[in-house]
Parts: C-alpha cells; sequence; structure tokens
C-alpha cells in the first residue's frame, strides 16, 4: 500500500510546484502603479531666474578744473559735489613739482604781473623771487595757495623771476619752466612809432598843399598870358 501510494504523492508535489511558480511569474509580469503620495507639493514650485540687471558705477569724467585760475574750489571740493576724476598728484610725503610760469605781463614803465600754474602735486603756498643781473635775490613774496596771478612794482629790465611751490614736506626747485627773464617793452618805441605816423600825415598834407598852390599858380599865368593877347589884338 505505501508503494502504490508513492506515485500520487509525486504528483501532488509537482503540481503544487506548478502553481507557486505560475504565481510568482503572474506577480513579476503585472506592472506597479505608481506612487503618487511619494511626492511632495515642495517640488513643484519653481525658482524664478535671477536678475540679470546690475547697477553699474557712474562713468567719471575728468573735474572741471583749471591749473591756471586763481581763486577757485580745488579739485577735491568739485569732486564731492559733482563726481569727476582730478589729476593725479604726488605724494603727500614729497616736496612739490615745480609751477609752470605761464608768462609776464608789462603793466607800464615799473610794473609787471606774474603769472603761473599749479603743478600736480600738494601745496600750502607759493614764493615768488626777483633776482637781480648777477642772481641775487632782491625780493621774496609769499602768496596763497589759491593765488595764480601776482603784481610785482619796480622789476629792473633783465631781472629774474621765479616762482616756487612750498609744502610741509620742502620746497620746489628753481627750473626752466618755473622762471623768466622780464624784457620790458620800452614806451620810446612806441612813441617813435607815432612821430612817424604823425610826420607822414603831415609831410602828405604839405605835399597837397604845394601842389595846390602850383596848380593855381599856373592857372594864373594861363589866364594872365590870354589877357596880354586880347590886348594886343
Amino acid at each position: 500500500m505505501l508503494v502504490c501510494l508513492h506515485p500520487v504523492i509525486l504528483l501532488l508535489l509537482i503540481n503544487s510546484l506548478d502553481l507557486s511558480s505560475s504565481s510568482s511569474s503572474q506577480n513579476a509580469t503585472q506592472p506597479r502603479s505608481p506612487n503618487f503620495d511619494d511626492y511632495s507639493d515642495d517640488e513643484e514650485t519653481t525658482t524664478e531666474p535671477a536678475s540679470s540687471s546690475t547697477s553699474e558705477a557712474p562713468e567719471l569724467h575728468p573735474c572741471k578744473y583749471d591749473m591756471c585760475v586763481e581763486q577757485q574750489q580745488t579739485c577735491k571740493e568739485l569732486a564731492a559735489v559733482t563726481p569727476c576724476l582730478c589729476p593725479g598728484l604726488s605724494p603727500q610725503d614729497n616736496p612739490p613739482s615745480p609751477p609752470h610760469l605761464s608768462g609776464l605781463t608789462q603793466q607800464d614803465d615799473k610794473g609787471v604781473v606774474v603769472h603761473w600754474c599749479a603743478p600736480t602735486s600738494i601745496v600750502t603756498h607759493y614764493i615768488v623771487l626777483v633776482k637781480g643781473k648777477d642772481k641775487v635775490i632782491e625780493r621774496e613774496i609769499n602768496v596763497e595757495e589759491r593765488k595764480r596771478a601776482i603784481e610785482l612794482r619796480d622789476v629792473a629790465a633783465g631781472a629774474l623771476v621765479c616762482v616756487k611751490a612750498v609744502n610741509i614736506v620742502g620746497v620746489s626747485t628753481e627750473s626752466v619752466q618755473s622762471c623768466a627773464t622780464f624784457e620790458p617793452q620800452h614806451s620810446g618805441s612806441g612813441l617813435a612809432l607815432k612821430l612817424g605816423i604823425i610826420g607822414g600825415v603831415v609831410g602828405l598834407i604839405v605835399l597837397l598843399v604845394l601842389a595846390l598852390l602850383l596848380w593855381r599858380h599856373k592857372t594864373w599865368r594861363k589866364s594872365t598870358a590870354r589877357n596880354e593877347t586880347g590886348g594886343v589884338l
């Protein structure tokens, strides 16, 4: 009896194995439905693009500052009011560069005006020197920093006029650009020119008067000759 039942048990075992394998294969082939609960609302928020507009610094231009004009605002004061660029200055721990003496203007026989331009340095004041023909300093005048001209009296012909810049460190050196020789224009030359013009006008008037007298004389002679001829006839 046990021998006869043994094949039956084997068949039952085989059938059970087939059923388990088919069920597992069905489970494997069925697609998995997506689980929407895995997504949160935070992931659906979109990020705004960064603004591309950036604040740019305004373009700076050179300040309207003339190094040769006196009694004006300093370049730092102008830059504080209207943003602009000042010319580069040498360091404050260095002596100033020589100023530029732009000219000597004669006022009259004894007066001369000295004009200069400021250097690209920090300056506290200026010194105007007058030297004689032997280069000996005859006068030394201190001038405030904002001045660019000064009138000198009794400057001899051939005198050397120099302008120096000063700061807390030292004094600028003399150079060709900071010195000039005073060569006055003598008024005698102007007087001679005036006399020459007056003399020319007077000479022209004299020639016209002589020409008129000569013409009248010739006319008188012709009329006299005609009268004499008529009387003879």
